[in-house]
This record gives structure tokens, sequence and C-alpha cells, in this order.
């Protein structure tokens, strides 16, 4: 948790002040990382110059850490802890903020429409925009081709659209902090068991088989032990054998002791 809210703190400019950002050593650094493809729709995002930057992490990690938690002990899983989760969380996080941003320029545009100009003023959110260059040439088209349609069919009221850029409002808003907290909660419970087995296997201290019952265990070397001394297994047929030959032998000393006793008789 502390290595990945640094590297937070580092990418939101790594400002000294928590209260009003002071000196921001990194700020300068990561402006490059605005022309990366996709990368630079959300770095290098706005320094933290204010308290809420630093609160907004700590809480989006410990909200997702205790319901990703929640979620795979109620269910029994760890689906949620999983690489096929995180596309979901992320569509979740990006569109409650979508909804966000919808409704507050939603609100604006509504209150900045002038009833005798006949005009509706609608926000259009540019989510598939990369910058807000593309974003103002999309919006432009849209509005050209309404006022176009609206003069064609004689309509009095044509209804036009306020750009807003998706990516460069996250960028400058806390939430992004926010959601990236929530994935380093994430990222945490997902590399967590495969340290935890790293670290045991280095220290000499994980067994082979840690799922295996002491009992198991102790029956697999009693089991190893009785190996080294096995107990020959005859078959009834060398018993059998076995036990003519020595009823045979038994009967031909009894027949040598007769013959001997008759001879003893014969002398005498």
């Amino acid at each position: 948790m502390v290595f990945s809210y640094a590297i937070l703190w580092f990418f939101g400019g790594a400002c000294t002040d928590i209260f009003h950002g002071g000196t921001c050593l990194s700020s300068e650094s990561l402006q490059g990382l605005r022309n990366v493809p996709l990368v630079g729709m959300i770095l290098p995002y706005n320094a933290w110059v204010s308290i809420m930057y630093f609160i907004a992490p700590l809480a989006g990690f410990v909200l997702a850490y205790f319901a990703i938690k929640w979620f795979n002990e109620y269910f029994e899983t760890n689906e949620a802890s999983s690489l096929l989760f995180i596309p979901l969380i992320l569509v979740v996080l990006l569109l409650g903020y979508y909804i966000n941003l919808s409704w507050y320029y939603g609100e604006m545009a509504t209150l900045s429409t002038n009833s005798q100009v006949k005009v509706g003023l609608n926000p259009f959110l540019c989510f598939f925009e990369p910058d807000a260059t593309k974003c103002a040439e999309t919006t432009n088209k849209i509005n050209s081709e309404l006022i176009t349609q609206a003069q064609n069919s004689g309509v009095q009221t044509v209804t036009q659209y306020i750009k807003v850029d998706y990516w460069s409002e996250l960028r400058e808003s806390i939430y992004l902090t926010f959601l990236l907290g929530a994935l380093a909660a994430w990222a945490f419970l997902f590399f967590q068991p495969k340290l935890a087995t790293f670290s045991g296997v280095m220290g000499g201290t994980e067994e082979k088989h840690p799922s295996v019952p002491k009992a198991h265990k102790f029956a697999s070397e009693h089991k190893f032990v009785e190996h080294k001394h096995p107990v020959e297994h005859k078959s009834v047929e060398h018993i059998e054998h076995h036990k003519a030959t020595h009823e045979e032998k038994e009967l031909s000393t009894m027949a040598r002791d007769v013959l001997a006793e008759e001879k003893e008789m014969g002398k005498k």
C-alpha cells in the first residue's frame, strides 16, 4: 500500500505541502507523458495542491479493498481479485464519472439556455476522442449538421452541444486519484498470495504440498517406512506345495523308522 501510494504521489507532482502543494518535484519532468498514446489520456494528472488529493487515493484503496474482500468471501471465490475482474472495475469507475459529468454539464446547459434564442444546449462528452482538439472538431461537426437540419425542416428550436473533454476533466479531477487508489487495492489483493508463496519458498518455510493434511503426510511417511521392509506375500500354490513337501518328509521318516524296527525284530 505504501509503495503504490508513493507512486501515485510521484505522478501527482511529488508536492511537498499537503495543504497548498508547495514545491512539486516531478511535475515538470512528467509533462512528456502527455504525448504517449493511451498513457497521455490520464498522465500526468493534476498536481496534488490540496489535502483532498492526498486523502482521495486512501479512500479509494480502503473502499475497494474491503469491497473486493467481501465479494470473494461472500461468493466463496477469488474472481474479484483476478485479471478477469479488472475490466469490470474500470468500466464501473469510468462510467460513474461519466454520469457525474453528464449531470453537472447538463444542468449548466439547462441554465444557460436562452428561450428567446430558441437554442437547446446539451453537453457532449468526448469519451473516444484522445484530446481537446479532436473533441472540439467532433462537437463542431455535430452542431453544424444540426443547424443544417433545422434550417431545412423549419424547426424553431435548434439543439446545440457543449463540448466536454472527458479525459481532460478526469485528469484534473480528484476522482482520478480515487480511481487509481481503488486499482492499487485490486493489485495488492492480486499479488498478495503470489508474494506470500514466493517469500515462503525463498525462506524455506513453505512445504511442497501445503494443502496435504498432516494425517495424510504421516500416513505417507508411515507407508514409506513399511516399504523399506516389505512383507513377502506367498501365493496359495506355493503354500500348498510347501505343505505337501513337509508331509512327504514326515512319511519318509516314519517309513524308515518302521523298517528299522522290523530289522531289529528279525535279528531277534
